[in-house]
């Protein structure tokens, strides 16, 4: 036989064993690490679901009680003295709607964003329900006629527009806990 062969063959014998082990070891460390990593992610996981799921019930509880502050019933006991003009009271109760929302602007980190969407809508609606509706009286009317047109107006379209955003957000809420 050929020296050369035989030197290649001898080589083979130590080369092709260490290639399997070497391969074997490859797998079984990359499983380990793959099984470490995914406990790592899961810890993680966990720990970020125990620090956010407070922050996530507080932002839900900020945001139903914005839609309460801005609802046209609790506006119009805020704001109505009984001596100011309808000019007057909206401008108030339209400025304090602006104000609540941009005060919790960063609360749609925490909830869904269906949920923020119909928030906005919902704000919107409110807004509108106090402008057309002030829009319908005479320029000298007074901030209790306004308030009396908001009250008769819900009634009549048989619509709290801040109320079906809270009912949505109490069912959502319920989803999660």
């Amino acid at each position: 036989m050929d020296p050369l062969l035989s030197a290649v063959l001898e080589i083979l014998k130590f080369v092709i064993p260490s290639l399997v082990v070497l391969a074997i070891t490859y797998v079984i460390v990359n499983k380990v690490m793959e099984d470490h990593t995914s406990r790592l992610e899961l810890e993680i996981r966990k720990q970020n679901a125990s620090t956010l799921t407070p922050l996530k019930l507080q932002a839900y509880e900020r945001m139903i009680l914005f839609l309460e502050r801005i609802s046209p019933q609790n506006l119009i006991n805020n704001y109505n003295d009984g001596t100011s003009t309808a000019k007057g009271l909206r401008h108030l109760m339209e400025s304090s709607v602006y104000q609540e929302y941009n005060h919790n602007l960063s609360q749609q980190i925490y909830i869904s964003n269906q949920a923020w969407k119909i928030i906005k809508v919902v704000k919107e609606e409110v807004i509108q329900l106090i402008h057309t509706t002030s829009e319908r009286l005479d320029n000298d009317a007074t901030g209790v006629e306004l308030s009396k047109a908001i009250i008769d107006r819900m009634i009549a379209e048989n619509n709290i527009p801040t109320q079906k955003a809270i009912d949505f957000l109490k069912a959502e809420i319920n989803l999660y806990f």
